[in-house]
């Protein structure tokens, strides 16, 4: 059973952690912040026309994308394919598993372990104070990246090609220009189209699995003394799922494998289709079910917190039951 009196955080941890990782979050946030809005600006160089005749050639195989091929006929769906880019998703892995390793078999591997537990600090303020640290940061990463979108979407012009009006001949499938005239060009600002606040469930969902992998890779951490061995079983585990994932959605006799990887839980561009067909709040709704699936939208996010929640509970009652080795 855990005291009470332990349950809180201590100010020098706090100040200690925020310095050991203030370098990090500076590449980071940089890296999040900057990739935001060149994302959002590289939305303008594909002309929304012909990039959608393209897309359509290869409809059969939708099911391998990582977002329907109807969110990519949209600037909201476009911009929100930012949640998917394997760069947001490896700032965020790089800070969770950096953070979460270092609890206790970093500490242990560079020897400080017992000198910072030598102090009036119980085990569970050491690891809250830890948890604190890592979530702000990783709460800021999520803002950061959103802060950048938005500045991408305040700045960006997009030129869009508007062809001559025609007709589509029934039966034959193919369209009759009614007019002689050239394609004409038509200039807007981006935000026109697409506002920033439509991502903001979408930033949570970033945030619940970025918690999940802090909270995973914190308890693995409690549970061995080398941080490289730690890192090689957060990273085993997230490369088994992600790998389960890919094949549920390969094949239909596979997809029960989805229901066993958190990485269904994490679906940004279903929470941006929600806020386009019915409004800011839809995402944001505990009851209604959202296809496909019997559960409603913020379910996936709140089964990513339960989890990590889980695991950082697991973490605080193994380390206080834990006999510390003697540095090397």
């Amino acid at each position: 059973m855990i005291p009470l009196r332990d349950i809180g955080i201590d100010r020098m941890m706090v100040c200690k952690n925020i310095g050991q990782s203030s370098l990090l979050f500076v590449f980071l946030g940089i890296a999040m912040f900057a990739f935001g809005w060149v994302r959002v600006w590289v939305v303008k160089l594909l002309d929304m026309g012909k990039f959608q005749n393209i897309i359509e050639q290869f409809r059969d195989y939708e099911r391998f994308a990582p977002v329907p091929f109807d969110a990519l006929f949209t600037y909201t769906g476009r911009v929100g394919m930012t949640f998917d880019e394997p760069i947001v998703i490896l700032c965020t892995v790089i800070w969770c598993v950096a953070r979460g390793t270092d609890v206790v078999s970093g500490e242990l591997g560079r020897g400080t372990l017992e000198m910072l537990l030598s102090q009036p600090i119980s085990r569970t303020r050491f690891l809250l104070s830890h948890a604190i640290v890592s979530m702000t940061g990783l709460f800021a990463l999520c803002l950061l990246l959103w802060a950048g979108m938005a500045v991408g979407i305040q700045t960006t012009t997009i030129t869009e090609t508007i062809p001559p009006p025609s007709i589509q001949v029934p039966f034959l499938g193919f369209q009759i220009p009614l007019s002689s005239d050239p394609a004409t060009l038509d200039s807007f600002a981006l935000s026109q189209r697409v506002s920033p606040a439509t991502y903001s469930a979408s930033v949570l969902n970033l945030f619940a699995l970025g918690f999940f992998l802090l909270g995973l890779s914190s308890c693995l951490s409690c549970f061995d003394r080398y941080r490289w061995r730690t890192i090689g079983a957060v990273m085993t585990i997230y490369v088994i799922q992600l790998v389960m994932f890919g094949l549920g959605k390969t094949a239909e006799s596979l997809a029960w494998l989805q229901s066993w990887a958190f990485f269904r839980c994490y679906q940004p561009q279903k929470m941006t289709t929600l806020v386009r067909e019915g409004g800011l709040s839809s995402p944001w709704s505990f009851t209604e079910a959202i296809e496909p699936g019997w559960y409603p939208p913020m379910f996936y996010p709140g089964l990513l917190f339960i989890m990590g929640l889980a695991c950082y509970l697991i973490a605080i009652i193994w380390f206080h039951r834990r006999d510390l080795p003697a540095p090397l």
